[in-house]
């Protein structure tokens, strides 16, 4: 299952050549929340992950006409949880290595403080 299944409605905020900021409201009534965890329903770090992956891809499809997958992940640091209801707001900033891969930072939040950071790695695909 996907974060774009689950947390639909992903808001483009701004694209260009090398930045893609996106924008997703937390639905408190997404299925994931009933078992995680209860009395205290955060969003699991996993479909932060995914929501950043659905971004980059689309910045490569928009940007180049690419298909591109996830590669490596570098660093994940998880600094402050995401509650329903919540807005994440997804800011990456995508650089292509010498070896023609894309290298991604990010950042997210809401909109009480810095939610994660990442950095990550993609290789287009044929």
């Amino acid at each position: 299952m996907s974060a774009v299944d689950l947390l639909p409605g992903a808001e483009v905020v701004s694209l260009d050549d090398g930045t893609i900021h996106t924008r997703i409201t937390i639905d408190p009534s997404a299925p994931v929340f009933a078992g995680h965890y209860p009395h205290f329903p955060l969003l699991p770090g996993v479909f932060t992950l995914d929501a950043v992956d659905h971004a980059v891809r689309l910045h490569a499809e928009r940007t180049d006409g690419a298909r591109t997958e996830l590669a490596e992940v570098r660093s994940v640091r998880f600094a402050a949880p995401v509650f329903p209801g919540d807005v994440l707001t997804v800011e990456c900033t995508v650089k292509r290595g010498d070896d023609g891969e894309r290298d991604v930072r990010v950042r997210c939040r809401t909109d009480r403080d810095k939610a994660s950071t990442l950095r990550l790695r993609y290789r287009d695909t044929a």
